[in-house]
């Protein structure tokens, strides 16, 4: 989904409406679709600010879906367009995981990508701004995806701490220093991964998600043996966290080295690889 000033150039809006024409089954949907792409340069009356409920249809496994999209300054069609169209996190794993933890879900379209390709998995959602999981919730129950929604900021150990306001949705982030930050700032409770564990009644992580906005340099370097619970990992890394961390990680923890994807990051654990090869080797 494209937006700006080079939506306007007319090659692109060629690709934006035979885009719309091939996922959006009705006029309706396409016409909302392509409104939120070129909304500042329509005519007043043809503007809407509120939140589009809009259908799509895709290719397996995600088949049908009915998604609210906000008028934000494109930060929901931005990842709309990641986990749908570009299919960021369409990997295969070794094992069909059975436990998923979004840590950074936002409104919620990771997670229902991850419930139509992993049909059996139990999911759970942690965010911590409220306007994203309000959107969030509408968009798990739109497509009867039976997650459990946490909103909280996910955190090295239990307590409160201060979200960093960004101009765009996606990029609300823990103010490490908050005396140095020059945006508004919003208290959340924070939750550790082992808290979230233990209310979710989880022994293990099979698939890990995080997209945290740079807070995966502390999360992922402090206090965490319990990475030792974890199958898989996809991390989209920020400024401060790059590969040769990831490398370390993967030593210290048992995780094959991580493999880079279109949009993501993805690290397997040597023995669930390894299992899955005694389990393919036999006859």
């Amino acid at each position: 989904m494209k937006s700006g000033d080079c939506a306007m150039n007319p090659i692109w809006l060629v690709k934006n409406v035979r885009r719309v024409v091939a996922v959006c089954p009705t006029w309706r949907d396409r016409w909302q679709s392509l409104s939120l792409t070129y909304g500042r340069k329509l005519p007043g009356w043809a503007r809407s600010n509120s939140n589009r409920e809009i259908s799509f249809r895709y290719s397996p496994p995600i088949g049908s879906i009915k998604v609210v999209i906000r008028d934000n300054m494109g930060a929901d069609a931005f990842i709309f367009g990641e986990v749908f169209d570009h299919r960021y996190y369409d990997f295969e794993l070794p094992v069909v995981p059975q436990t998923i933890l979004d840590l950074g879900a936002n409104v919620g379209y990771t997670a229902i990508f991850f419930d139509r390709k992993f049909t059996n998995a139990e999911i759970a959602c942690v965010e911590p701004m409220p306007q994203n999981v309000a959107v969030l919730r509408q968009n798990l129950a739109l497509n009867d995806v039976a997650a459990t929604v946490i909103d909280a900021a996910v955190t090295v150990t239990d307590s409160i701490v201060q979200m960093e306001t960004h101009a765009r949705d996606y990029g609300h982030k823990i103010a490490v220093d908050p005396m140095e930050v020059t945006t508004d700032l919003v208290s959340c409770k924070g939750i550790s991964v082992p808290s979230i564990m233990k209310q979710m009644g989880w022994n293990r992580i099979s698939l890990l998600k995080v997209d945290i906005e740079g807070y995966e340099r502390f999360l992922l370097k402090e206090n965490c043996s319990w990475l030792g619970l974890v199958d898989a990992i996809c991390i989209e890394c920020h400024p401060g966290y790059d590969e040769a961390d990831l490398k370390r990680l993967a030593q210290d923890y048992g995780f094959q080295g991580p493999t880079r994807l279109p949009g993501t990051w993805l690290l397997i654990a040597r023995k669930t690889a390894e299992l899955n090869a005694v389990e393919i080797a036999r006859p």
